[in-house]
């Protein structure tokens, strides 16, 4: 096992630790039943997915020093006294819309214990999103660039298994394009623009009130009529 994928197995890790459960007395274990219907293994967010690709960016790439950046992050490379001494990808969304779902679809059905033991029922619910996401190359070189780019391309194809496991649902390389506007950038400094297809899905868990909850409030409710 290489040192990135350690790194990475050690971020899920802490992503997925649990905290320490109170004595069990209740029949349904913790995590509980769950009736499948259709989702993915986990949820991931788009900022997870940029997180995961800057940390595999930071270590595969080290040896050209490149650096990942946000969007909003590229105004420094404007500055004309920053010394250029390393190449830098960012990134920015360029859409991000629904796929064929406007609201919370339910996945899956889960009957678990809360944390005082009581047995609940909640819905996994979860909408899924079509994502174009457009990552930029700067370098100070024509040559550079290129090599950035295509060790870039080969990072994502590489780790698509990855992305995939930790809840992105797809993802593709859609084109490379010549974005009009990073022309101010061309002025000084190799650019290239790649546009990517990227699918997440948010899920969400959604619990019913207990059931000894809605019993005591019938009882309440119930008795208040007697009187």
């Amino acid at each position: 096992m290489n040192n990135l994928e350690q790194l990475l197995q050690e971020r899920e890790l802490l992503n997925t630790a649990v905290k320490e459960e109170p004595e069990d007395n209740c029949d349904i274990p913790h995590g509980g039943t769950a009736v499948n219907m259709q989702r993915a293994k986990k949820g991931a967010s788009l900022y997870d997915f940029f997180d995961m690709l800057a940390l595999i960016v930071d270590y595969a790439m080290a040896d050209m020093k490149v650096k990942f950046i946000t969007d909003e992050d590229e105004n420094i490379l404007k500055d004309p006294e920053l010394a250029f001494e390393h190449p830098y990808i960012s990134y920015r969304v360029i859409s991000r819309k629904p796929k064929n779902e406007y609201k919370p679809i339910a996945r899956e059905e889960i009957v678990e214990c809360d944390e005082h033991n009581v047995q609940r029922l909640g819905t996994v619910r979860g909408i899924a999103f079509d994502c174009i996401v457009q990552f930029n190359v700067f370098a100070s070189e024509n040559k550079v660039a290129n090599k950035v780019m295509e060790t870039f391309e080969e990072l994502i194809l590489s780790y698509t298994g990855y992305f995939m496991e930790q809840g992105v649902r797809q993802i593709y390389f859609k084109e490379q394009i010549k974005d009009t506007d990073y022309n101010n950038f061309r002025d000084t400094l190799s650019v290239r623009n790649l546009r990517y297809y990227v699918e997440i899905e948010k899920l969400m868990v959604i619990f019913n009130r207990r059931i000894s909850d809605s019993i005591l409030y019938g009882d309440v409710k119930q008795n208040n009529l007697k009187k």
